[in-house]
């Protein structure tokens, strides 16, 4: 308990000045005992606060305001083995309801020239800078960042026994992002370089963070997709630039939207005990015209950036166990490649994750055993050559969505 010398008793005196009366009455033996017990009782007082202060302070009441930041972004990731995403499930029987958002995890990892172009993006971060990238020394002013997003939720909780990870997406040139936002509960679409950020979806609560089953940003970063499965399927497209968002009943699962969304890749099938999509695919136009439909595509993913393509990474059945790239026409689903994948001479599980340009797309070599990596490759869709990004750790996190990639030089 804290007093404020200056506070006047009840007779409008200092509140001090009768212990003042009394204590110049003792000796000065008596002065220093009656100070080193009131010194051990602050103490013991400061440390009973310490023990017993909010941890959770900073990201209960934080509220952020953003700041423009040119810097792009190379890759948003949770961090393996994340503290917050281990904890156990809430017990049966607490009163309190529980949060809806239970973990911010996600970092932002950031290369960037100091003193090069806005760099304050309203949240405090540490930069590492100087020393080796690699085998290459770099400047004193080439820096490195991973920069916590407390804003963006990694996690929900959706029910006392669930819990959910969510999302995050980052577009191609690492200058805009989609993410839930645990200020205003909604996912939002943040332009770092002029510090706008605009709702994609409305206001979501348990229920429908249950239903959510994706958010894609177009190629070049101009139209964000949020889609929904349960009673009512949907997808949701926002124009950026206009703040307008369409919504296109009936699927609930969007493969990807090619450079100003004038085509969008759908389902219309997904699994209740599972988040893939699975199905037929349409092809739509952005005003929900439907230019072209086939099945037999459940593991298919990702549209090209002009539209024309969609990729699937197969495995062959025998004693092989090679693994094909292959290509199909997005309208009508024929196979205009099958590529077989030779990522590395040792066996590996490829996964596809997106398409870093027209003619190439990134692939990572997981390890035969779960939990380890490879790392990223470019694949160019039309011979299959392959190349290391050596730009990308070999696991830079237990999710990762990837954005600008290479580090500028």
């Amino acid at each position: 308990m804290s007093v404020d010398v200056n506070d006047p008793g009840p007779n409008g005196e200092n509140g001090f000045d009768v212990r003042a009366r009394d204590m110049r009455r003792t000796s000065k033996h008596g002065l220093a005992r009656w100070a080193g017990v009131l010194g051990v009782l602050c103490f013991l007082a400061g440390g009973l606060l310490y023990l017993n202060r909010d941890t959770n302070t900073r990201s209960d009441a934080w509220e952020w305001n953003p700041e423009p930041y040119d810097p792009p972004v190379q890759y948003a990731f949770v961090p393996e083995n994340a503290e917050c995403h281990s904890w156990f499930s809430r017990p049966e029987d607490e009163e309190t309801e529980p949060p809806l958002i239970t973990c911010t995890e996600w970092r932002l990892r950031v290369n960037y020239t100091r003193g090069r172009g806005n760099q304050s993006i309203g949240i405090p971060y540490a930069a590492g800078c100087g020393g080796y990238r690699g085998e290459a020394s770099v400047g004193d002013d080439d820096c490195t960042s991973d920069i916590q997003l407390y804003d963006a939720a990694s996690q929900v909780e959706l029910s006392r026994s669930e819990r959910r990870g969510m999302p995050l997406r980052v577009s191609r040139d690492g200058h805009r992002v989609a993410y839930l936002s645990k200020k205003y509960l909604q996912l939002v679409g943040w332009d770092l370089p002029s510090a706008q950020m605009k709702p994609i979806s409305p206001r979501l609560d348990a229920r429908a963070l249950d239903d959510l089953r994706g958010v894609e940003i177009s190629h070049d970063g101009e139209f964000f997709a949020v889609s929904f499965a349960g009673s009512q399927p949907r997808l949701l497209i926002t124009e950026f630039s206009t703040g307008k968002t369409t919504t296109l009943p009936g699927f609930c699962g969007v493969l990807g939207l090619s450079n100003s969304a004038s085509r969008i890749a759908a389902h219309k099938e997904c699994s209740d005990d599972d988040l893939t999509p699975a199905g037929t695919v349409t092809i739509l136009k952005r005003d929900g015209t439907v230019v072209g439909e086939w099945t037999g595509a459940q593991f298919v993913g990702n549209l090209s950036p002009d539209g024309r393509f969609l990729v699937a990474i197969h495995s062959s059945i025998g004693a092989d166990d090679d693994e094909y790239l292959i290509t199909h026409d997005a309208v009508t689903g024929k196979i205009i490649k099958k590529l077989r994948l030779r990522l590395l001479s040792e066996p590996s599980d490829a996964i596809g994750y997106a398409w870093l340009n027209k003619s190439e797309y990134i692939v990572q070599a997981e390890t035969p055993e779960p939990g380890g990596s490879f790392g990223y490759y470019r694949v160019n869709v039309e011979s299959g050559a392959s190349r290391r990004i050596r730009d990308l750790g070999l696991n830079p996190g237990e999710a990762v969505s990837l954005g600008s990639v290479f580090i500028e030089s």
